[in-house]
């Protein structure tokens, strides 16, 4: 019996190493599994959730629209409308193309389901106006809306129902109205520094607001050419004055020269600087030109008159008064129909 117990503790002894062994590797393996099953649990929570805002403006004034200075001035409201509690767009939006100057608190509050924001703007916004066709020309105002902290990847901005424009909201010279809203994914050239983020640190979701200016009437042109016109017609009446007269006859036509041009300067100094020469300095040139050609016909038939051609200076300058004034009310049909800095480009 003694000999059986002690061949039964030797056995043991023997067998114990490997169990230990074995013991010990289960152990292991279970906690890398456990140590990877966190790990993924972690990464899963760290890893940032897409969210789309829903993002809407209503326009109560804009003021201070200026194309020589190229800006205007914006006074409104934005809400924003998202799921999660993770972002606060009514926090980090703004507004790439202008500067906001004042923003009021936001309310913030639970809307169908979905979070909503609301807050009151005013800002001043940038924009290159166009002014080829100026006293008629048109423009859309982009009003343009980012995330200042969130990339495409994790924000994404849609356009929401109940975008509109305040029915008081006026701007002189021109019909305004709400145009249609667009987003797009703006790429920046530069990552900013994100080695980790990559390329998707140069996306940013953007969404712009459009707002457009069409004149109202022709108002503006009249305004603006009554002096040029005026100077022509008095450099045209002077055809009927003898050529001989040289004081009335030739006064009124330099006289006329310099009017036209003085408005020339007027309007140029009211637009913004632009290489195209526009509608209204094409106005002035067609009114510059045509008192020039009068004054060379004037010596003209001064001319003729010098050499006892009196008949033949009379016809001239009846002649000439009609043609030219023919050809000034052409040229600027023509220009006013046709834009011709779009032909020459």
């Amino acid at each position: 019996m003694r000999a059986f117990l002690t061949r039964g503790i030797l056995a043991l002894s023997l067998l114990w190493p490997g169990l230990s062994l074995a013991q010990t590797a289960t152990e292991t393996t279970t906690a890398t599994t456990t140590a990877t099953t966190t790990e993924t649990a972690t990464e899963t929570a760290v890893a940032p959730a897409h969210t789309d805002v829903a993002v809407g403006a209503y326009i109560l004034r804009m003021s201070n629209v200026s194309p020589q200075s190229g800006s205007f001035d914006v006074d409104m409201w934005l809400w924003f409308r998202w799921q999660g509690d993770a972002i606060k767009p009514y926090e980090s939006f703004e507004i790439v193309n202008g500067v906001i100057s004042s923003r009021s608190e936001a309310q913030v509050q639970t809307d169908a389901g979905a979070n909503y924001a609301t807050v009151r703007v005013q800002a001043t916004v940038f924009h290159d106006f166009d002014v080829r066709r100026f006293p008629l020309d048109n423009h859309i105002l982009p009003i343009e809306i980012e995330d200042g902290a969130a990339i495409d990847r994790d924000l994404s901005y849609t356009a929401d129902e109940g975008i509109a424009l305040d029915p008081s909201v006026e701007v002189a010279g021109w019909n305004v109205a709400m145009n249609t809203p667009t987003v797009e994914v703006h790429k920046y050239a530069t990552n900013y520094g994100l080695r980790e983020a990559g390329e998707a640190a140069s996306d940013y979701s953007r969404l712009t607001f459009y707002v457009g200016l069409d004149r109202t009437s022709w108002a503006p042109l009249f305004k603006s050419f009554w002096i040029s016109a005026l100077s022509v017609l008095l450099g045209l009446l002077a055809f009927l004055i003898k050529a001989d007269d040289l004081d009335a006859r030739f006064g009124m036509g330099v006289g006329s020269i310099f009017a036209a041009s003085a408005n020339t300067f007027v309007i140029t100094g009211s637009l913004p600087p632009t290489t195209a020469v526009t509608l209204a300095e094409q106005i002035n040139l067609i009114a510059v030109a045509i008192i020039f050609i009068a004054v060379f016909v004037s010596i003209w038939s001064l001319r003729l008159r010098y050499q006892d051609r009196e008949a033949d200076s009379l016809a001239l300058d009846r002649r000439a008064m009609w043609v030219l004034g023919g050809i000034y009310i052409a040229l600027n049909v023509l220009v006013m129909a046709v834009d011709l800095n779009g032909i020459v480009g």
